[in-house]
């Protein structure tokens, strides 16, 4: 009997968690979808042409920053598979018509990589220091 009234104290515990975690999540949903919002905005204003060379905004009252990335940025860090380290160095050796060096290889593959990482839209991304 003991170990029945533990398991219903551990369900209600797990709804009542599952519970505040739902609506933690929603709140969670309802801000970013407010940040966009203002994201959206921001792209208006910083398209100006008194804005066409600003790269970051200073928040006054801490020590963090916006950072803008412009349509044509590479602002992406990325890692590559092997599957496709394996079909990048299968194309460029298809399209090599001699010997290659390591370093033109890779800075091939480089540049096939950052052809799907260009950045096609403002983003914004807020730093911040520690």
């Amino acid at each position: 009997m003991e170990s029945t009234n533990d398991l219903k104290r551990c369900v209600k515990q797990y709804r009542d968690i599952d519970n505040d975690l739902r609506e933690l999540n929603k709140q969670v949903y309802e801000r970013r979808e407010h940040r966009r919002m203002i994201e959206i905005e921001m792209m208006d204003l910083v398209k100006l042409p008194e804005f066409s060379k600003l790269d970051k905004l200073r928040i006054g009252d801490d020590e963090s920053i916006i950072k803008i990335d412009k349509p044509g940025t590479w602002n992406k860090a990325w890692t590559l598979s092997k599957k496709d380290l394996k079909e990048h160095l299968t194309t460029f050796m298809a399209q090599s018509t001699g010997p290659s060096d390591v370093d033109q290889i890779f800075n091939w593959i480089v540049g096939e990589q950052a052809k799907k990482l260009v950045s096609t839209e403002y983003s914004f991304t807020r730093v911040i220091k520690e």
